[in-house]
């Protein structure tokens, strides 16, 4: 009798083991298709289980299907995205005592950006062109600011610097913190030699984000041709830090270096010229300058 209530207790916990693993794993499946009916391969499935964040990331086949095992029962928030589309999510509850219906998911098209072709001008090097383009959108969608960024581009590169001013400083009006604005401004006053303005703009960057060597490269000239040799050599430094290869930085850290006094880091920076470009022009007076320093 005690074997038997031993045995029929097993069985019960046996039972209950199975039940439970039924009731913890499900399967979602779905398609992802455009407007038009037609499937979406490589859209980004993402499945986030509400209740603890539990995350898992798949991808569409050539006929937009996708299909996860194992899931726990309970709500999910189901992600869709995919290049060219708008992203869509649904919340669902996904069960594992009943096959949980295919999620077919329809995606809108993502409205193409007014700019798409003034920017394929301006990649194309025709800043004319791109400019009056831009000017066009900007008529019809005046409240579109980044145009202002574009425009003012397009007369940087075009030599005209003080319209290019202008259409820069209508986009700080909108946008005072712009850190593309505040750098092609700070450029601007640069190259036209005029520190104190520049470094006004410059001073209100997050230097974290600043990646154009060229940028420092030419507050640390201007550094130099003030006679403020500590903060050139301290701009030129910085610059190289982000170019290690740049070679016109490396002759001017050490032109500075020599105006400091500095023998040892000038002859480092004027062989590293020569290391760099051997047959420049640059290496050339770097070979003049370190037989001067011997």
């Amino acid at each position: 009798m005690k074997n038997n209530i031993i045995i029929s207790s097993i069985a019960l916990i046996l039972i209950s083991s199975v039940f439970t693993f039924t009731q913890i794993f499900a399967t979602a499946s779905g398609t992802v298709k455009s407007k038009d009916g037609k499937p979406i391969e490589g859209a980004q499935v993402i499945l986030v289980f509400s209740e603890d964040g539990t995350k898992y990331e798949l991808i569409t086949d050539n006929k937009g299907k996708w299909r996860k095992m194992n899931l726990r029962p309970g709500t999910w928030t189901i992600g869709f995205l995919s290049d060219g589309y708008e992203p869509k999510n649904l919340n669902i509850e996904i069960s594992a005592i009943k096959e949980n219906p295919p999620l077919d998911v329809e995606l809108d098209p993502r409205p193409e950006s007014p700019v798409v072709l003034g920017d394929a001008l301006y990649a194309e090097k025709k800043f004319d062109e791109a400019l009056k383009e831009y000017q066009r959108v900007l008529e019809k969608h005046p409240d579109f600011i980044q145009l202002y960024d574009k425009i003012g581009l397009c007369y940087y590169r075009l030599n005209d610097y003080d319209k290019a001013t202008v259409y820069f400083m209508k986009m700080l009006e909108k946008e005072p913190q712009s850190q593309d604005t505040l750098i092609n401004l700070s450029a601007i006053y640069f190259e036209q030699g005029n520190l104190d303005e520049g470094m006004k703009y410059f001073q209100q960057l997050d230097k974290n984000t600043l990646t154009d060597s060229t940028l420092f490269y030419n507050i640390g000239i201007l550094f130099f041709k003030n006679n403020q040799i500590e903060l050139a050599i301290e701009y030129l430094s910085k610059s190289l830090e982000l170019d290690p290869k740049y070679v016109d930085a490396y002759y001017q850290m050490g032109l500075a270096s020599l105006n400091k006094g500095d023998t040892e880091e000038a002859r480092a920076s004027f062989e590293k010229v020569i290391e760099l470009a051997p047959e420049s022009e640059k290496a050339a007076l770097a070979k003049n300058l370190l037989e001067y320093i011997k």
